[in-house]
């Protein structure tokens, strides 16, 4: 028996295969907007490629020593046992901070952007302007507009603006036209600059650009979102630099210019102490020197005025007593001075920059060295810090209370160092008081001498000491070196594309443009209850499949007998194979065609498998039993006035309502007119015997039926019959139909039932099946033709 004959045993592996299978069918049948969405796709991939910029990544990398070792450090505060860390996590905070990216922002002169238009977008091009722009000083232009420039003839070019200004909730429209001229000021309500040609270019450059005055505050926000600094090694000392964009030039430059800036802080912040030290001593020298000048004046005239060249032994040792504890309490005083000075500025003052180191008033005190430097680094990151972030930020609070706990510490060593100092200098006057006694007992002239010479040296040796102290202080600050070092500059060269290239791109637009109608087909599919497969059947029910009937080609009825070598003919020559398996009675046959709602073929079915028996030398009897519906006289052609109707209530007997038809050895039984009760007259005890009357005068009886769904008719003629046929359409018989149908088999309300799928499409239900009946019909054609050519040559041989 034919394979479609057999229960569905299959494993899950199969259904699965078979799955596959039926999503292949579906792709096949569909090919056509595969292949128009999958070039749509295609082009809109391509589409995109030209109006978006790759995106590129560019680095930098630079190695910051956990400890620094300048010598500028060493040299300015003296004494102090370990200099401090470059915590690294800060650094990166620095790098990244808003004061660092604004300043390189500003280096970079990134006030204005230029575009120009390519293709159907405009594109930055940077390091390709076509003019420069210059700024009118006190005017601040407005920022975030377009401002189109299309030069003219000569020096001339026209100005279109057209945006708006967002200022809170209010919303300004601007829409100005305007024409300029290069070299002189554009100035409206809105605007002030001027245009100039580039150096290199004076001639007038043509086409259409357009630039925008950039917002730095907002550019730095914006570059501060897109910088990530991170380490390469947790446990190393090198920071990476990272940023992406669509050009890697300009964000090469950036990258460079901000850690360009930090290194410059880092210098600055290095070289901060001897600046200010520095500052201090040159504004002590600039008072010291008038008073030196003034002392040696004084001391050079009282010499010559009253002859004296030099002081007596005794005189000159009062005088070095002297100088020896005036210089001690000279540099005493400065010392105690210092120390009242920086604990009123520590109480009156919170901006510690301006803290002088110890070290140029002489002070050697190890412990307010290491908190004076503490403190100004404390403040120093506080205030880097301070730019990017805000109040609450952990970081800034713990600083903060590094510098309450550094201040505290300091004032209290800072009155410690008072409390010295005051008793040193007290111990110092009265060893003045002493030695001035002893000075009283020199000649009055020589004790003028002893004083003005006292006071000359006093002054020089302070002078000295502060010369000294200077020249320390430019030697540390020309030794100052940057404790960062530079591994890998932002190069354009070495940047990365991050973004799809234009082949994955394409790739993707294909795959996209071809997945959506894949996709809209599974999803109608996974809705669609309709019968698409024979694996539809196969899941659905374990009644014998009799066979499959293709499409027809043609619009008539009778399309086997018009078209026996058609592909149609030769499904139900498959048809009419399996039925002489099932069917092995010696008497006649009776076959019931049914379906179970209008449209599926059912009378189609009925006429041409009547006609394929007839075509095998059997006497085939069509009966039309569809009394609510009649449709079978019309395809024969014949009158419906004497039928089955008037059979059963007695009018007519058997021979009056068998007509011949135009096919040999098929007879038509008309359904007669319409009665009101179908039903009820198909059940009458006539109706059985008008069927045993007919098997021993026919040799197959095929009955077109009502639909079973909708009335009653089909169910009492199946009674009678020996086979039940249900005709399913393919793409229109849906799967409950199949559940409807085992509903009878498993009651038992229709017995001896199988099913044949109708309206089959070549390559739809299964691959097979075509190619099956594709080839039977090539065979019968070739053998037809073959039988055709012998008769011809028979009939030739006859008239010679």
């Amino acid at each position: 028996m034919n394979e479609n004959l057999t229960n569905f045993t299959e494993s899950g592996n199969q259904e699965e295969e078979f799955d596959i299978k039926k999503i292949i069918y579906l792709m096949r049948r569909q090919w056509h907007w595969l292949a128009l969405f999958g070039a749509l796709g295609l082009i809109l991939a391509f589409v995109y490629t030209k109006i978006t910029k790759p995106k590129y990544q560019i680095s930098t990398s630079v190695l910051v020593p956990e400890k620094s070792d300048a010598l500028n450090m060493k040299s300015i505060f003296q004494g102090v046992v370990d200099l401090p860390k470059n915590n690294i996590y800060n650094q990166l905070e620095i790098i990244n901070s808003y004061y660092n990216i604004n300043q390189a922002l500003l280096n970079l002169n990134w006030r204005t952007t230029w575009y120009s238009k390519d293709l159907f977008v405009w594109r930055d091009i940077y390091k390709q302007e076509p003019f420069d722009v210059q700024e009118a000083q006190n005017f601040i232009n407005t920022t975030g507009i377009a401002i189109y420039i299309t030069p003219t003839s000569g020096d001339n070019y026209n100005v279109s603006v057209n945006g708006k200004i967002e200022k809170g909730q209010q919303i300004t429209n601007i829409k100005q036209e305007g024409s300029g001229t290069f070299g002189q000021p554009f100035v409206n309500k809105y605007f002030n600059f001027t245009l100039l040609k580039k150096a290199n270019n004076f001639e007038t450059i043509s086409g259409k650009y357009y630039f925008v005055f950039n917002d730095l505050n907002d550019a730095t926000l914006a570059y501060q979102k897109m910088l990530k600094t991170t380490l390469k090694d947790k446990k190393g000392d090198i920071i990476e630099c990272s940023i992406e964009g669509e050009d890697p030039y300009r964000q090469g430059d950036f990258l460079n210019e901000v850690i360009k800036v930090y290194i410059e802080g880092k210098m600055n912040f290095q070289s901060e102490a001897q600046r200010r030290s520095l500052n201090f001593i040159n504004t002590q020298l600039e008072g010291i020197s008038d008073s030196l000048n003034t002392a040696g004046t004084k001391f050079s005239n009282f010499r010559s005025q009253n002859n004296i060249i030099d002081l007596g032994a005794e005189g000159k040792l009062v005088m070095d007593n002297l100088k020896e504890i005036e210089s001690e309490q000279a540099k005493s005083k400065m010392q105690l001075d210092y120390f009242q000075n920086l604990l009123k500025y520590l109480k009156d003052n919170s901006d510690l920059k301006e803290i002088v180191s110890p070290s140029v008033v002489g002070i050697q005190d190890a412990s307010l060295n290491a908190l004076v430097l503490k403190l100004g680094e404390l403040y120093n990151r506080r205030q880097v810090l301070s730019f990017s972030a805000k109040e609450n930020n952990p970081t800034l609070i713990m600083i903060d209370k590094e510098l309450n706990q550094v201040r505290n510490q300091l004032n209290e060593n800072l009155r410690n160092l008072i409390d010295n100092a005051t008793a040193n200098i007290n111990s110092q006057k009265e060893r003045q008081d002493k030695i001035s006694f002893q000075m009283n007992k020199l000649p009055q002239k020589e004790q003028k001498m002893v004083n003005i010479q006292r006071q000359f040296n006093l002054t020089n040796e302070v002078y000295t000491f502060m010369l000294q102290k200077r020249a320390e202080t430019n030697i540390a600050l020309a030794s100052t070196m940057p404790d960062v070092q530079v591994i890998d500059v932002a190069r354009p060269e070495t940047a990365k594309q991050i973004s799809l290239n234009s082949k994955v791109i394409l790739g993707l637009g294909f795959i996209l443009g071809t997945g959506m109608p894949i996709a809209l087909l599974l999803l109608i599919n996974f809705f669609d209850d309709r019968i698409r497969t024979q694996l539809d059947l196969e899941r659905n029910t374990s009644i014998p499949i009799l066979g499959n009937i293709m499409h027809s080609q043609t619009k008539s009825d009778l399309v086997v007998h018009e078209n026996p070598k058609s592909n149609i003919a030769e499904s139900f020559r498959a048809l009419r194979t399996n039925l002489q398996f099932m069917l092995s009675e010696p008497i006649g046959k009776v076959l019931s065609i049914h379906s179970t709602n209008p449209g599926e073929g059912k009378s189609f079915s009925s006429v041409n498998l009547a006609t394929i028996l007839a075509m095998n030398n059997k006497k085939v009897l069509i009966i039309g039993a569809d009394m609510r519906k009649p449709r079978l006289h019309k395809i024969f052609n014949l009158p419906n006035e004497n039928g089955l109707s008037n059979y059963l209530i007695g009018v007519n007997s058997i021979d009056q309502i068998i007509f011949p038809t135009t096919i040999e050895n098929l007879s038509f039984l008309p359904s007669g007119p319409i009665p009101p009760n179908p039903a009820e007259i198909l059940g009458k005890p006539e109706m059985k015997i008008l069927i045993d009357s007919l098997r021993s005068r026919f040799d197959y009886i095929v009955i077109d039926n009502a639909p079973t769904a909708m009335v009653t008719d089909g169910h009492i003629i199946s009674q009678l019959s020996d086979l039940n046929v249900f005709i399913l359409r393919y793409g229109f018989s849906r799967k409950h139909e199949i559940e409807m149908i085992n509903q009878y088999a498993n009651k038992k309300t229709i017995e001896n039932i199988t099913i044949v799928v109708n309206d089959i499409k070549p390559n739809a239900f299964g691959n097979a099946y075509y190619k099956y009946y594709q080839y039977e019909a090539d065979q019968s054609s070739y053998y037809s033709d073959e039988e055709d050519g012998k008769k011809h040559r028979r009939k030739k041989k006859e008239k010679v």
